[in-house]
């Protein structure tokens, strides 16, 4: 996931251009082979920062004027619209001015699109191939699919041929699938990318980086590759092969970050625990086998994951998780006091960077000078990005600075955050997750309608998965509140409170609170069965029908969760 900082544009070199983002997306996928109900699952967390409103909503079909165009309002992308757009639902950000961000859904026609995790590339390609500025970027590709395609592989290739006319303006990992393929594709630089079919006998976990591995560009009933994918890696000086043909990671990602390699590392045992991998790899195979069957339950808790029932603790969240309080600085500038509290921070860690949206840019007036102590400098500039490095920490609130100067003092709570511990890794379930979805798609449900989506509005910590079918016709009023700033009547704000309470007391807080939420995503699991069985009854007769009656369901399904959310607020912000 990725979010754009305005005042960075005028620096941005070609190698590093307008999507560089804040990411700790982490990907899954479990083939049919594998699962309890021969299901094909696949998912992906939505990660930046906390306080980032996302909604839910259903896109209906239209008729597009000749020569109508989708815009990027951000990166000035444009796509040719078709003569219609179809049907589908999706999870938006709330700012469209820095990209849409639809990020997930099912159209009409039974495809399926989770878009996207961040993935880096190495220099040396990016010197060849470099991206491209207003070129495809996350913020616009799961429109731009989900609205016109019918299968899979036409999403695929609808992206293939984009990349190959404007070009990409990020690396980008992502999943589209429906009742007959599932493929993962990575987009590798400027305009060179790879896709491949996946198996129904393997399971991954990707995270932040390039994973693919081996593949056979000759192959094209499973394999879609630019033209150029092996020139370019030769021309750069990376290209790895082996038996003939391209190792795909090998020769284009950039050096894979610690936080990527912990979340890799604990997904991968989250769904086999006897799986052979440790986090002192220095190789990260994308497809696993196993003999074990994985569960929908066992793909919630990756999602959830916060290091629990390992020696290591969350590096998020250090104090809070280990029995001390989250720290809540106070700095004196100038004469003002700057006072940022957890939904204002911007963090970013293991090598991540951190950048802040429009309403939480760090603005430093220019008749105010920065100073600095012998050991210490802030640098603060209107066309420079707020960074934040391993165990570092990056707070900022609009039109406030937060300097601290030669003869000035920083004033904090009681208690300090801890250094980084050795045994703090960074999580999958970690702090600035917005939402997390779960494809479901089965072989008997219709071609049209295969599967279901699980979302949890906010982070799964704290917010129960419900099911969404891809035929729904509209969603809860409270999922598309569109306030960026607390708003009672919304899902997304009443999850986020929830989170920002248990990170104060992580140790004591989570375990109740997961009880609680597990209880409420429970009444959903168990009335599922009946209704996907239902559903596949009542739409072989009547389609129309049946699409009103599951959003008749499910919305109500919603608003229970929603009521006993909103019980859980109160009752927490009482105590």
């Amino acid at each position: 996931m990725k979010k754009f900082f305005a005042s960075i544009v005028a620096m941005l070199s070609a190698g590093m251009l307008l999507a560089q983002p804040v990411a700790a997306c982490t990907g899954v996928y479990v083939g049919k082979g594998l699962t309890e109900d021969g299901s094909v699952i696949f998912g992906r967390t939505e990660d930046l920062e906390q306080s980032h409103n996302k909604t839910f909503v259903v896109i209906e079909a239209t008729e597009n004027e000749e020569g109508a165009k989708l815009v990027d309002e951000y990166t000035k992308f444009e796509f040719e619209l078709p003569a219609q757009s179809y049907k589908y639902f999706a999870v938006p950000d709330t700012t469209p001015e820095w990209g849409l961000y639809y990020e997930a859904g099912y159209n009409e026609y039974g495809v399926a699109m989770d878009a996207t995790t961040t993935t880096y590339t190495n220099d040396e390609v990016l010197a060849v191939d470099p991206l491209v500025e207003n070129g495809l970027s996350e913020g616009i590709m799961t429109t731009v699919v989900l609205g016109h395609v019918k299968t899979a592989r036409e999403g695929v290739e609808l992206l293939a041929s984009i990349i190959d006319e404007k070009g990409s303006s990020e690396g980008n990992g992502l999943i589209i699938a429906d009742k007959n393929e599932t493929w993962y594709m990575e987009i590798l630089s400027g305009h060179q990318y790879a896709a491949m079919k996946l198996p129904d006998d393997m399971f991954a976990v990707f995270p932040n980086s390039f994973f693919l591995e081996t593949i056979d560009v000759n192959d094209t009933e499973n394999v879609i590759a630019s033209a150029d994918l092996i020139n370019i890696a030769e021309e750069a000086g990376t290209y790895v092969e082996e038996e003939g043909m391209i190792r795909v990671a090998d020769s284009y990602a950039a050096e894979i970050d610690p936080g990527s390699v912990s979340r890799y590392w604990s997904g991968v045992k989250t769904l086999d625990p006897d799986a052979e991998v440790s986090l002192d790899d220095t190789e990260f195979p994308f497809l696993h086998s196993t003999d074990k069957t994985i569960t929908l339950d066992q793909v919630m808790s990756l999602q959830r994951n916060r290091l629990e029932d390992t020696d290591y603790i969350p590096a998020d969240n250090i104090a809070s998780a280990t029995g001390g309080q989250v720290v809540k600085e106070t700095e004196t500038t100038e004469g003002e006091e700057t006072k940022a509290t957890e939904s204002e921070e911007a963090e970013a860690t293991e090598g991540e960077e951190t950048k802040a949206t429009e309403t939480e840019e760090t603005e430093v007036e220019e008749s105010e000078e920065t100073e600095a102590t012998e050991t210490e400098e802030t640098e603060v500039e209107e066309s420079e990005e707020a960074e934040a490095t391993e165990g570092e920490e990056a707070e900022a609130t609009e039109g406030e600075e937060a300097e601290t100067t030669e003869g000035e003092e920083t004033e904090t709570t009681e208690k300090q955050e801890p250094e980084k511990p050795e045994n703090a890794l960074y999580p999958i379930g970690n702090k600035n997750t917005m939402e997390a979805h779960i494809f479901q798609i089965y072989e008997d449900m219709p071609e049209k309608v295969p599967g279901v989506m699980w979302l949890a509005m906010g982070s799964p910590t704290v917010s129960p998965y419900l099911p969404y079918f891809g035929n729904i016709n509209d969603t809860l009023s409270a999922y598309q509140v569109e306030a960026n700033e607390y708003d009672p009547e919304s899902f997304y704000w009443a999850v986020d409170n929830l989170l920002t309470i248990m990170l104060e007391d992580e140790e004591n807080l989570k375990p109740e609170m997961r009880e609680k939420i597990l209880a409420i995503e429970k009444a959903g699991k168990d009335k599922y069965e009946e209704l996907r069985q239902e559903l596949i009854t009542m739409y072989a007769e009547d389609p129309q029908a049946a699409a009103e009656w599951i959003t008749e369901q499910t919305m109500q399904l919603a608003q229970d969760a929603f009521d006993q959310i909103k019980d859980l607020e109160a009752e927490y912000v009482e105590k």
